[in-house]
């Protein structure tokens, strides 16, 4: 036999020992990473459901405006359609419509509009309809809502048979605490400066 050919004992020992050693190493390794790679995915976990939460609730503030906006609109939009369709033959049903849903002290005031105004549509043989363009929430601050509604209008009078087409614009307040019950209105008998003769807007 060679010496090359025999196997050195101190070797022989010391490859199991290394392997050993190499071994452990990496099964010390292979739970600390389990351990960290459970970390990151639970801290990641962590941050999703947070950022998910507060998504949501910034949403469901969203909605809640959206809809509350949605519902002065409709309130506003009625109300300037209503009073956008006269008839000279019954100034009383316009004059209702002026002050439904209105508080006491607008009716005040557009009481007294429709006593200028009133006289005059009947005078001219004022009539008009009206179909809805857009409404908008321009501003609100607490549970007071200012809303434009833009109002197509067509008119007929004795001087203008033929009938003239307008836009006619109503700045309408209204309190959201009150069920929606109007405070202010702007632009009521706009369409009425579009005829010759006829008085400035009542609504203010």
């Amino acid at each position: 036999m060679s010496d090359t050919d025999i196997e050195d004992p101190t070797v022989a020992a010391d490859a199991p020992s290394e392997t050993r050693s190499a071994t452990a190493s990496r099964l010390v390794r292979r739970p600390a990473a389990a351990v960290l790679a459970a970390a990151l995915a639970a801290a990641l976990t962590f941050a999703v459901l947070w950022l998910t939460d507060d998504s949501g609730a910034e949403l469901d503030a969203l909605r809640t405006r959206l809809d509350t906006e949605a519902q002065a609109e409709q309130a506003a939009t009625t109300y300037a359609l209503n009073v956008s369709k006269v008839d000279y033959n019954a100034v009383e049903t316009w004059h209702t419509a002026l002050n439904t849903g209105v508080t006491e002290q607008l009716k005040t005031k557009l009481d007294a509009a429709v006593g200028v105004v009133g006289p005059l549509l009947t005078q001219l043989q004022y009539t008009s309809t009206a179909k809805p363009l857009a409404a908008k929430v321009s501003q609100h601050n607490g549970d007071t809502y200012v809303v434009q509604v833009f109002v197509d209008m067509t008119s007929r009078s004795r001087q203008t048979p033929d009938g003239v087409t307008a836009t006619a614009t109503y700045t309408i307040t209204l309190d959201r605490a009150a069920h929606w019950t109007i405070t202010d209105v702007g632009g009521v008998g706009a369409p009425l400066a579009a005829t010759p003769g006829a008085p400035a807007t009542p609504g203010r």
